[in-house]
Order: structure tokens, then sequence, then C-alpha cells
């Protein structure tokens, strides 16, 4: 029987990676290690997602207890339950009573709520964020004037600024950031009258003139104030105090808008508004206010109701308080 011939192995040469490679080599490994690193780290430091729907329900729940301006019962209802859905949320929630007196010689007390997260950050750095929770007492501005003493609802003028600070709560409680936050209900902000009324001289504003008037020593690093954030058409232009005396804080928010995409902010100027933030211009304080402009219809008018509210107007607004915060 023939002997099979043994076929030669060919013999495949080790591939070596020639010197000068290898610091290309080493080079793309470090490269991919940072792209991965930087890919974890990415993830990490994802922020928290405001909900508009959520926030919606806080609306509904405050015009359910009815008008909230001073001595109804809907302002007192609306009071506990702030303080009641605050407290498990927040590391200190305090009531901070006040009394003003009016022009006229006549005074009215209102109780202005904080809730207070991160109480010793390392950074330094206190924010507020705030509101006012009181409802107008006369829809004086209704097209039908047999209805200009009614009471408002305030589901946009009050709720929805209320609405956006309360979920800010949840999301500040579950997911606490670097820096200190305030979040500030002031009373009384819409029980002023007109300039051009001329029976009478009642300041807008009362409550934060009165926060500001009883903590002398509360110096935040800075504030923002959402009032009339809801409507359906929602449009907030650059607050005209605003710009004047806090122009760079102004820019860092709308900054944060264009980051998500929250088209309700407008690259232009609007009105100067007497509105809670102006105190706290006038104590050197640099605060801004969201408000929409020009008014929407519904504002001073028995038509404040929550169909008029938008869930995804809410969300907009909060994710750029998010991005603010967050971003710190």
């Amino acid at each position: 029987m023939a002997k099979r011939k043994a076929k030669a192995r060919k013999k495949v040469p080790r591939q070596v990676v020639p010197v000068w490679r290898r610091p290309v080599v080493l080079a793309a490994a470090v490269v991919l290690l940072v792209a991965l690193a930087l890919g974890l780290w990415s993830l990490s430091d994802t922020k928290p997602t405001f909900d508009g729907d959520r926030a919606y329900a806080d609306v509904v729940q405050q015009v359910e207890f009815g008008p909230r301006m001073p001595g109804s019962e809907g302002h007192d209802r609306t009071r506990q339950w702030l303080v009641e859905t605050l407290t498990p949320l927040a590391d200190r929630v305090l009531e901070q009573p006040f009394t003003s007196l009016l022009p006229d010689s006549t005074t009215v007390e209102g109780t202005n709520i904080v809730a207070s997260f991160n109480l010793d950050p390392g950074s330094g750095t206190r924010i507020m964020l705030c509101a006012h929770w009181d409802t107008r007492p006369h829809a004086d501005r209704d097209p039908d004037p047999a209805k200009h003493r009614d009471p408002v609802p305030g589901a946009n003028d009050g709720g929805s600024g209320v609405a956006v600070l309360l979920e800010m709560a949840r999301l500040l409680a579950t997911d606490a950031p670097d820096v200190g936050v305030d979040l500030v209900f002031f009373d009384l902000e819409d029980s002023g009258t007109y300039a051009s009324d001329t029976t009478a001289n009642v300041p807008f504003a009362i409550g934060s003139a009165a926060f500001v008037r009883d903590n002398p020593t509360y110096r935040p690093t800075f504030g923002i104030l959402v009032d009339l954030v809801g409507d359906e058409n929602l449009r907030i232009p650059k607050e005209g105090f605003s710009m004047r005396y806090a122009p760079r804080l102004v820019e860092r928010v709308w900054a944060a808008a264009e980051e998500v995409g929250a088209e309700a902010f407008i690259d232009t100027p609007g009105g100067a508004i007497e509105d809670d933030h102006v105190p706290f211009l006038r104590a050197g304080i640099p605060v801004i206010d969201l408000i929409h402009q020009p008014f929407p219809a519904t504002w001073h008018t028995t038509s404040d109701t929550p169909e008029h509210v938008s869930p995804r107007s809410l969300g907009q607004v909060g994710q750029v308080l998010v991005e603010v915060v967050y971003s710190e």
C-alpha cells in the first residue's frame, strides 16, 4: 500500500506590531476609554424631567378649593394644602404671617410660605424660585360688566406659578441638586388697584414687599419669579424691569430655554411689570420675572379656569427652571 506523502504545512509568520505603530494603538485605546468614561458621566449627569401633566393637576386642585383671596375659605384650605404637600418634601417649611399698612391706613394680613431644600450647600449658592398663591378678589377685566364683582378662579393667574413650584419641589426631593433652593409662595400679590383707578391706591405685590422687609438678611444668589405661565399660547418676552436690573440673569435663563427647546421664551423686550420681583430688585437682589405678555384674554376675568391652561406650557417653564437649577 503506497504511503501518502505528507503535505508540507506552510508556516505563517507571527504578526508583530511595528514599534512605530504601538503609540498609535495605545492612543486609540486611551481615546476609547475616555469616550466610555464621558458616556457614563453624561448618563449620570442627566437632569430630571419636569412633568407638566402633574403640574396641571395641581392647577385643577387649587381651583377646586375656590377663590383664594385672604379671608376666604379657599385661601385657608389652599394654605393648609401647600404646607401639607411641601412638608414631607422639603428640608424645612416655614409659614410667615405678615401685616401691612395700606396708604388709606387700613391693614391687610397674609401668609408667605417658604420651602427650603439643601440648607447648607457646599457651593454656597442659593436660588429662590417664587410665585404668588392668592387670587384677585374681583374680575374687573371681565368682558361682562355684571361679573366685575365676582372673584377670579385663578387657574393661570396664581395657580400656574404655584403648580410649577410644587412640581419642582417633587424633583428637588428625589434628585437633590448641588445648590440650595428656596421655593417662596407669596400672598397678597393680586389685590392691588390699577394706576388709572383714582378712588383707591392699593399696591400690588404686598406679600413680596413684606417678605423682603421681614427677612433683611435673606440674600439668595438670584431668584426667578413665575407668573401667568400656563396659557395655551404661552408667550414670555424679556420683562422690562428684569432686563434693566438683572440682564445677565435674563440671558442665562434664555440660554437655558434655548437648550431645552422652550419656544415660549421669546427673544424680544417686554413691558415693565410691577410684580413680586420688584421689591427684591429694589433691595439689590437679582430676581427676574417670567410672565406672559401681553396678558392673556383670561387675565382678571371669570374665564381664568383650567381649560385655558396647558400642561405643555407648564412643562416648558418647569424644564427651563430644571435646566437652570441643575446646571449650577
